[in-house]
């Protein structure tokens, strides 16, 4: 098997120079109506344009001298060129996607669209295999072969999965859209799968969740959607003599984490201090090392009907458990869009409100949870 990387291609400015004539010669050799057929091709490349433009003419020479047995990519949405050369072999294109999924992006973004299509294709009796990070398995429990790779997250475009939306400029999409297109995209049972009489109280739960972690949004660079500790004590101060509340705020060790770094702040240590009867997901997996942190926040969430979240992957965890979702979100992709009040519920149903500010967040929790 011999991989051609289009996209990294050009990136190697002295292997750019050395292909560029090679290049050149090919698309002059080429009769008029292939040349403009394949430069379309080309040009509809998402994402590796240049790097088509720089090899099409070999990647054709070889499939009309059958130097080629198959083709196959990730996914061949936008990927013109691939579909191009599989049609000149009537054989079709080998996608990957098809099959299964491999994501090694944002949490969020895996939950948004790579394991609702992995369960879509589950449904359709098509998935073969799922990849992806470190403890991830309990996401992709219904996959025949999950692999786990010992990778750390980082920002991974969703382009090429059905919901994903290319950009005008970009290859992916910097924004959200206002709308799903749910074709290929059904989100798993969590709820009923991961339900444990292990993770009930004697009050009812509300889970708040929180992170503090850098966020690039537009050209802002620093921690923007969290609860500072003044606001998390008001907030689990209203909440405690109603419900049995547990603290989330993963700490860098808990999870795999991706290109957003994780502070501490001195949050998990306040709320300790002050309200002994909180119990913080640490304790809990101190009590249960027997599961993965995903996993018990799995267990932990099905149990719940209430959560506070904030922008990020726990609002997306928490959405998909129905119930009530309380997400604190001052500024994002989600906000933008108007996610939150647009498709949020299509999760699981469950009923989400945003706040965009302490005032808001105190009130939406007040009206919505007690």
């Amino acid at each position: 098997m011999q991989v051609w990387d289009l996209a990294h291609r050009c990136a190697d400015v002295r292997m750019l120079m050395r292909d560029a004539p090679g290049a050149s010669v090919g698309w002059l050799r080429l009769p008029r109506g292939v040349r403009w057929k394949l430069l379309r091709a080309c040009l509809r490349t998402g994402g590796a344009r240049t790097g088509a433009l720089l090899a099409a003419p070999e990647l054709l020479r070889r499939v009309r001298e059958n130097g080629v047995e198959a083709i196959g990519c990730f996914s061949a949405k936008d990927f013109a060129l691939a579909a191009l050369l599989a049609g000149e072999m009537r054989s079709g294109c080998r996608e990957l996607l098809m099959h299964g999924t491999q994501y090694f992006g944002e949490f969020a973004f895996e939950l948004l669209a790579v394991v609702p299509y992995a369960y879509w294709l589950h449904r359709q009796g098509q998935l073969e295999f799922t990849v992806s990070c470190r403890d991830t398995r309990c996401l992709y429990y219904f996959s025949p072969h999950h692999e786990e790779r010992p990778v750390e997250r980082s920002y991974v475009p969703i382009t090429e999965y059905p919901i994903g939306a290319g950009g005008r400029l970009r290859y992916d999409r910097k924004a959200f859209p206002a709308t799903l297109d749910t074709g290929k995209w059904l989100p798993p049972p969590y709820k009923q799968i991961y339900r444990d009489d292990r993770f009930l109280w004697s009050k009812a739960t509300c889970i708040v969740c929180n992170k503090a972690t850098d966020e690039q949004y537009l050209w802002h660079r620093a921690p923007t959607n969290f609860m500072d500790t003044e606001l998390l004590l008001a907030v689990i101060g209203k909440l405690r003599e109603r419900y049995q509340v547990i603290y989330n705020r993963p700490r860098a060790s808990d999870i795999v984490n991706d290109h957003q770094k994780i502070r501490e702040s001195g949050d998990i240590d306040a709320i300790r201090h002050a309200y002994p009867d909180v119990l913080t997901i640490q304790d809990l997996h101190a009590r249960h090392p027997e599961f993965g942190f995903n996993e018990l926040q799995l267990r932990l969430f099905a149990g719940c009907e209430k959560f506070v979240s904030v922008l990020g992957g726990s609002s997306y965890l928490a959405s998909y458990f129905g119930g009530t979702n309380v997400v604190y979100a001052r500024r994002g992709w989600e906000v933008a869009c108007g996610a939150y009040q647009r498709w949020f519920n299509l999760f699981s149903g469950a009923r989400v409100v945003a706040a965009s500010t302490p005032r808001r967040l105190l009130h939406a929790i007040e009206e919505e949870l007690l």
